[in-house]
Formats: structure tokens, sequence, C-alpha cells
């Protein structure tokens, strides 16, 4: 009887000791996330009562800025993968564009800073002072990525993407073109408009955003179009003017690489510090002065904005740098 009794009490005593065990566990998280926040509260109360210039300061020290493509690579790909690659974009642009439109917008940006500083709580400043470095990362990690072929399933998509554009701005540069207007030749309008197929389609989306470029003296202010908009239909276009030609049977795809799938977290990583550098602005400049200083991130020729970037001369052809890089033998064949 005692035996038992001690092997209940022994018991007892275990399930206690685990109880008081859970008990502590639990208080130990809840201090931990106690302290956590009341340390993001005293950075809130700090950078309050700090001055702008010295948080400027600040994250630009704490920033990582070393342009070496293979080292920034290094650093900025265990973020990258963190990234989750479902429903991931496929990148079809050209980094070194990309970088050149960022140090743009950082150089239209610095004056500014300290008024949005002010104004917001976290401005993630260091992560916008390391877009130049990042965009480098993107440029190395793009030139990794095997050559292959986009597939079927994937053109059909960036078609889809750009046909509602390709219409509306075919349709407002048939108007444009009028004789009562005439701000742009009516016969390269028509000549864009003719034909079809997807080859057809693929040139337009390159055509396009062509005229806006070659008129912009006639056409600035009068059209509604945004210069990203008129970009991604370019950034489309290139990419798939290299995969549709007719005659050709649609290649066999192998399966993405991993290798494309960091080229492209890569690249969603970019696209959202650039999001935070537009948010910098339009906080600082209102919305409107924002996108008219700001050149689209993948802007590659002026569109009549104030902020749009020329093509720079060393820029290498689209398929050195992962635009993709997947985008470059094979095609599917023009319907």
């Amino acid at each position: 009887m005692g035996g038992n009794k001690d092997r209940k009490s022994g018991e007892n005593d275990a399930k206690a000791g685990k109880r008081d065990g859970a008990k502590d566990a639990k208080a130990g998280k809840k201090d931990a996330k106690a302290g956590k926040k009341a340390a993001r509260s005293a950075r809130k109360r700090d950078r309050a009562g700090a001055d702008p210039a010295a948080l400027i300061a600040e994250a630009r020290a704490d920033a990582f800025t070393d342009e070496a493509p293979e080292r920034a690579f290094a650093h900025f790909r265990p973020l990258a993968e963190r990234v989750p690659a479902a429903d991931l974009p496929v990148f079809t642009g050209q980094p070194l564009l990309m970088r050149a439109n960022v140090r743009a917008a950082l150089d239209a940006l610095d004056p500014h800073l300290p008024a949005a500083v002010s104004a917001l709580r976290e401005p993630r400043l260091k992560e916008v002072f390391e877009l130049p470095a990042l965009v480098m990362a993107l440029d190395f990690s793009a030139a990794r990525v095997p050559v292959a072929t986009l597939s079927a399933g994937d053109i059909d998509r960036m078609l889809a993407e750009g046909a509602p554009w390709r219409e509306l701005m075919l349709s407002y540069l048939e108007v444009a073109s009028h004789p009562l207007l005439g701000l742009l030749p009516r016969e390269r309008v028509a000549a864009v408009r003719a034909g079809a197929g997807k080859l057809d389609k693929a040139r337009d989306f390159v055509a396009l955003p062509g005229l806006f470029a070659e008129f912009s003296g006639a056409l600035a202010g009068k059209h509604p179009f945004p210069a990203d908009k008129l970009d991604l239909l370019a950034t489309l276009g290139g990419a798939l003017v290299q995969q549709v030609r007719p005659g050709n049977a649609v290649a066999a795809v192998p399966k993405r690489t991993g290798e494309s799938i960091l080229r492209d977290q890569l690249a969603a990583l970019v696209a959202e510090r650039y999001d935070h550098l537009q948010v910098l602005a339009a906080v600082a400049l209102g919305k409107r002065k924002a996108d008219e200083l700001l050149p689209a991130l993948r802007a590659a020729v002026a569109l009549g904005s104030a902020g749009a970037a020329e093509t720079p001369e060393e820029a290498p052809a689209e398929a050195q740098d992962g635009a993709p890089a997947e985008a470059l033998q094979g095609a599917p064949t023009d319907a």
C-alpha cells in the first residue's frame, strides 16, 4: 500500500512539474513578446525625438551598399530565399536599367528625405538605401540562370497581361492621329493595328511605347497612360518577340530552375523596396508630384516624365541580364 502511494505521489509531482514548466515557458514567451514590444516602443520614442538628418545618416551608415555583384548576391540571398515562391512573376527586366532608375530616384528624393522622415514613424530608410546593391545582386543572379524557353502557358499569360493596355493605347492613338488633331501620323498607328496573331501582338507591345516616346513632345500631358504601364508593355513585348516565331513548334520546357526562382525572388525584393522609396516621395511631395519626379523602376526610355531615365549606353542586351534568361532559345508557334 505504501509503495502505491509513493508511486502516485511521484506521478502527481511529475505532472505538477510539467504544468509548472509549461507555465514558465508561456510566461517566458509573454515576457519575450513584452520585451520586443517595449523595445519597439522605445525605438519609436527615440525616433520621434530624433533629428531627421541624424536618422538619415544612421540609416545610410547601417545600409549594405557594396555594389560588387557577387558580394551583393551573397549578402541578399538569404533574405531573398524567404520570399514566397508561389505565384512569383517571371522577371523580364534589365537590372542595369533598373539600377540607373534607382539611382535617379534616390538623387531626386534626397532633398525631400527630411520631410518624409518627419512624417513617417518607420520610413524604412535602410532598405531604400540598399536598393542599388540589391539590384546588382539581381544582376548577378540573372546571369546564373540557365538559358531555356518560356512555356506556352507563360507566353499566353504575358500576352493576356498586355492585351488590355495594347487595345487602350491603340484606341487612344487612333484618336490622337485623326487629321483633325494630327498629333502623330495616322499611318504609323494603322501599321500597328494591322496584322493578327501572337507575334504581331508581341511586336505591338514594343511598338506602342515606342510611339509614345517618339512623339512625346506632342503627346505629353494629353494622354492618361502612366510611365510604368508603357514600360510594362515594352518589357513584355521585348521578352515575347524572342519567344514567338512563325512556323516553329512549342519547345519542350524543363521545370523552373532554382536559379530562376532565386532571380525572381530578388526581383520581388527590388520591387518591394522601390515601393518604399515611392512612399517616401509621396509623403514628402504628394502622389502626383512624386509620380512626376520619379522614374518607373524598369523604364527604358524617356516618356515625357521629368523622372524617366534614358537607356544607358553600358546596358547589356536583355538576354545577358536575365529578361528572362530562360527566354532566348526555342519559340512557340505564332497563332
